[in-house]
């Protein structure tokens, strides 16, 4: 049974959160889905940077990568370093996930 209306004859905002709408003003609950877009969303990264992320998510070695890159492997290091950095990360285990989480 819901609670009766207020004076404005609207219903009281935890009843009208459960018959669903929205708890939060408008503009409030478009500030919150803008937030959480922008964090989910895919850094853009370069074309090397993804074919590194790649290889990484693959499971190869930094020599590996160099090797079948034609790449030295302080290039695979700097690429990591920056991809690390742009996808909020802080190892090669986390990109792998995040690189299968977020495919291009």
């Amino acid at each position: 049974m819901l609670p009766p209306r207020n004076d404005q004859g609207r219903w009281p905002r935890s009843r009208r959160a459960g018959i669903g709408d929205s708890p939060l003003h408008p503009k409030a609950a478009s500030a919150v889905l803008s937030a959480r877009a922008d964090r989910e969303a895919v850094p853009p990264l370069s074309d090397r940077e993804r074919e590194v992320l790649a290889l990484v998510a693959a499971g190869l070695s930094n020599q590996r990568i160099a090797d079948k890159l034609s790449i030295s492997q302080k290039t695979v290091k700097a690429h990591l370093t920056n991809v690390f950095r742009q996808i909020g990360v802080s190892d090669r285990t986390q990109a792998g996930l995040w690189a299968n989480e977020h495919p291009t």
